[in-house]
């Protein structure tokens, strides 16, 4: 009980705009995780670069722990909002369900379609729980009453929405190519041996071909990446909804050294011979 009722009297359950304002201020040096990953680049124990331990959980129960923590931290911050004293605005409400339509795919239907999906170590899923709390919180905030997106014109909005739509949809194209790629387990007879084809711990990978995969290896990131910024647009913009403009911020720093990583893999696994010259995340760039 003691620790029930600390927590409320520290402001965070609620949210109270002090401690929403604290939790921004500290959120922005979350890039300092970046260096941390690319010192550690084979340290990235899920997907196709998990490997055994007895920390390990099964990878569809604990991708979709992790991603629920973020729409329905999201919807708790909104509704108990201290400051909030009328109906949420209706900008906010839409704002709030293009986040929780992300997450329908992303949390759910995405890791349910998968045929398969590599373990988990329990570490990976703490940390993903943890961002996904703190970001929900963040913009949870702000929709729930600490930010306001009453003066961005509809044109605005209508833009940021179309990016955000347009995002996801090339998130969830880009992911059923790979999707694709585990239900077909057949291959040719000497594709393994010619290094076109990559067997590992049962599962089959395969280059993957199609769409912005002819530029680079993760696609599906710089989409997500499109995706969220469309959010900070129809939001008002990269000054004005300051917590989406975090999340963006921090999602590259998370997820570019992960897509040099999965790049490395490619590299790595598949004959040089047959591996095609492709960026690792953001075409033409890098």
């Amino acid at each position: 009980m003691q620790v029930i009722d600390f927590l409320p009297s520290g402001g965070f359950i609620p949210l109270t705009r002090d401690a929403w304002q604290l939790l921004l201020r500290y959120w922005k040096y979350f890039p300092l995780v970046a260096p941390l990953q690319l010192a550690l680049p084979e340290f990235y124990p899920a997907g196709k670069t998990s490997y055994a331990s007895i920390f390990n959980v099964p990878g569809k129960p604990g991708w979709i722990f992790m991603e629920l923590f973020s729409p329905l931290t999201l919807l708790y911050t909104i509704y108990t909002n201290p400051e909030r004293t009328g109906e949420i605005p209706k900008t906010h409400v839409w704002l709030t369900t293009l986040y929780c339509m992300h997450y329908l795919h992303r949390a759910l239907l995405c890791p349910i379609r998968n045929p398969s999906m590599g373990p988990m170590n329990f570490i990976m899923v703490c940390a993903g729980v943890s961002f996904n709390i703190i970001n929900g919180s963040a913009i949870g905030g702000w929709l729930g009453g600490y930010g306001s997106a009453a003066h961005v014109p509809a044109w605005q909005i209508s833009i940021g929405s179309a990016m955000f739509v347009l995002g996801l949809w090339g998130n969830m194209y880009h992911e059923e190519i790979l999707r694709e790629i585990r239900r077909d387990d057949s291959f040719e007879k000497d594709a393994e041996k010619e290094g076109r084809v990559v067997m590992s711990n049962g599962r089959v990978y395969k280059i993957p071909e199609g769409g912005l995969f002819k530029w680079v290896w993760t696609p599906h990131y710089f989409c997500e990446w499109i995706e969220w910024s469309g959010y900070v647009i129809a939001g008002g913009g990269f000054v004005n909804f300051l917590p989406a403009t975090l999340f963006v911020v921090n999602e590259l720093a998370t997820m570019l050294p992960r897509a040099i990583q999965q790049k490395r893999w490619y590299g790595n696994k598949f004959n040089k011979d047959v591996l095609p010259e492709r960026k690792a995340a953001i075409p033409g760039v890098i």
